[in-house]
């Protein structure tokens, strides 16, 4: 199953990706309080999205658990918050993620992400964690993208950033399966992704997407 992306169409899931842009490019500044992962790897996008470092997670098989180990983004989750007002921090976060989930039925999230101009993720294939997915972005300028390997025909396939929030979503299967995607993302401009993971049931993964497009 290739992953597809789709306008957010749905209002009160708008309002609520709206409030995580306004908490966290205007209340909050991640970049400022937050955990940086991987900083020694700033400026190293093109190495770690390039064609020679998905070759080494070809030839390494399973050994590669699926996980990305190679990123510079600025996690929102409170565990990673170190600035002087922690438990608003949390407080803050929970809340959000929680309007999001009842809102679209969901219970976990899975990434919770700010990334800074040149900030990227290396590519990986989340193997380790096969579910039907919904990834929301956000997009300060549209200058970024997020690329992945077609696992039916092996095709490079790259979606474009826009300005504002978009949505992604697909499978990513696990190892043995017809279905392992591997990915990647890349932004010059500030971006934001929230994950979040449904399991295998198709029909309500589908559900979600019909929710989210339909206004």
């Amino acid at each position: 199953m290739s992953l597809k992306k789709y306008e957010i169409r749905n209002v009160n899931v708008l309002n609520i990706l709206e409030d995580f842009r306004f908490t966290y490019r205007e209340l909050y500044q991640p970049e400022k309080t937050n955990e940086c992962l991987f900083e020694r790897m700033a400026g190293e996008a093109d190495k770690w999205c390039g064609d020679e470092h998905l070759q080494t997670l070809y030839n390494m098989g399973e050994a590669h658990d699926g996980a990305a180990d190679t990123s510079v983004c600025y996690p929102i989750k409170p565990k990673h918050y170190n600035g002087t007002h922690p438990e608003e921090y949390r407080k803050t976060w929970e809340a959000l993620d929680q309007q999001l989930k009842e809102e679209l039925g969901v219970r976990c999230s899975a990434l919770s992400t700010l990334y800074p101009p040149d900030g990227f993720i290396g590519w990986h294939n989340n193997a380790n964690a096969s579910e039907h997915n919904l990834i929301f972005t956000w997009s300060e300028r549209g200058d970024g993208w997020f690329k992945f390997i077609e696992p039916s025909t092996g095709e490079e396939v790259v979606i474009q950033d826009e300005p504002g929030w978009n949505l992604k979503a697909g499978y990513f299967g696990a190892y043995g399966s017809d279905d392992v995607v591997y990915h990647c993302a890349h932004t010059k401009c500030f971006r934001m992704t929230l994950s979040y993971t449904l399991g295998h049931d198709f029909d309500f993964w589908q559900d979600c997407i019909d929710y989210i497009t339909n206004p």
